[in-house]
């Protein structure tokens, strides 16, 4: 098994590297930093840690994690521009940015079955391929609506019209399955809080890869997320679960804790 290996340990070892003291202040800065640059590219603190407070990395993943923290604190390279909020990232941005840490880790000598790891790691962390397809829709919407030359007003508008009428039936078709399968999944939880005999609800994850695991865990969290946001679905689920939904995700990874 791989070992795990600490954000704060991978701080203080680029600080130790670099000929810098160890200084409080700094090291909370770099974790700052880190955690505005996860936000920027999509990411979410939560699904790096290993079912605690602390966000931890796999051993291969720690040369890549060096290189982020580098750059944050020189302020260069293309992480400056994911941690400047005045700045707009796209999917582009942050695929390029990935590229070139494989790049750099390629240089340095890394395996390709490592490659492959860190490609997978960087791409499920950073949501990159999500971000492409929705920029993708909103493209492909604004290349129909410019190629109907060959239509008159008229045609145009009602061509456009089975567009949105498409998009809204399937949004609609969505709304309902998500619900039902955010029932589904409450249910699930609190099935296996009866099995096991605790108030956890998450050990049949256990059996999943540790990459499957983490998606499952930050799936419910944002489940837990959007009921907290929609008081109709919070009266559906709670009313069908006789729990508040706080009570249903009430595992660790959901909680208000900080590294």
């Amino acid at each position: 098994m791989l070992q795990k290996i600490s954000l704060q340990n991978v701080i203080e070892t680029v600080l130790t590297e670099k000929g810098m003291e160890l200084e409080e202040g700094i090291v909370r800065g770099l974790r700052r930093g880190f955690y505005r640059f996860l936000e920027r590219v999509g990411g979410d603190k939560e699904t790096l840690k290993d079912g605690g407070r602390t966000i931890v990395f796999d051993g291969f993943e720690v040369s890549f994690m060096k290189t982020i923290i580098r750059q944050l604190y020189d302020g260069k390279g293309l992480i400056a521009k994911f941690t400047d909020e005045r700045s707009d990232v796209s999917s582009m941005d942050i695929r390029n940015l990935i590229q070139s840490i494989i790049d750099e880790e390629r240089n340095a000598g890394v395996s390709d079955e490592e490659l492959v790891h860190l490609a997978l790691f960087l791409n499920n962390k950073f949501l990159s391929w999500q971000l492409y397809n929705i920029e993708n829709c909103h493209l492909l919407i604004d290349t129909l609506a410019a190629n109907m030359q060959d239509l008159p007003a008229s045609l145009k508008a009602l061509y456009m019209s089975k567009v949105e009428h498409i998009l809204k039936k399937e949004f609609a078709l969505r709304v309902v399955e998500m619900v039902l399968n955010i029932a589904d999944v409450s249910l699930f939880i609190e099935d296996s809080k009866q099995v096991f005999g605790d108030d956890i609800g998450v050990q049949s994850y256990s059996e999943f890869e540790p990459e499957i695991r983490a998606e499952y865990i930050q799936r419910d969290k944002e489940i837990l997320g959007k009921i907290q946001k929609d008081d109709d679905l919070r009266l559906y689920i709670e009313n069908k679960i006789g729990k508040r939904a706080e009570e249903i995700f009430s595992y660790a990874s959901l909680g208000d804790k900080k590294e």
